[in-house]
């Protein structure tokens, strides 16, 4: 089991990027950027594995032109039911409930650079975030 204290920090173990098509802001996605929907957006999934090489969790992040360093971020916690491919990367069943923790990131005078979704299965994990000090 392991403890997510800061939705921001660099995952230590490795990583595989599986998808990196661009892809249309949905209605969610343009309010958390700040676009209008259906603006091009880029794309990443990364699939982070533990120490022994099983999927720990899942990071889709969305974000226009090039990446920029960010100096605040916001991470809201809730629950979503997996997706076919995401259920598959995970080796859970579809439909299992996992964690799903919203981060975006803001630079210097608050507007959202980037935001991202990170999947957690309920039964690897255990979720503390603490406010910044």
């Amino acid at each position: 089991m392991r403890t997510l204290t800061d939705a921001d920090a660099e995952w230590p173990y490795s990583s595989e990027t599986t998808d990196t098509r661009p892809r249309p802001a949905t209605v969610e996605l343009a309010e958390r950027l700040g676009v209008h929907e259906g603006a091009t957006l880029r794309h990443e999934t990364v699939e982070c594995l533990d120490p022994g090489g099983r999927s720990a969790m899942l990071v889709s992040s969305w974000w226009r032109g090039q990446r920029q360093p960010h100096v605040s971020y916001t991470a809201e916690l809730g629950c979503v039911e997996l997706a076919e491919e995401q259920a598959h990367a995970l080796g859970l069943l579809v439909d299992a409930t996992a964690f799903r923790v919203v981060r975006t990131r803001f630079d210097h005078e608050g507007r959202p650079l980037e935001t991202a979704d990170l999947i957690l299965p309920m039964d690897r994990w255990l979720i503390r975030l603490t406010p910044a000090r």
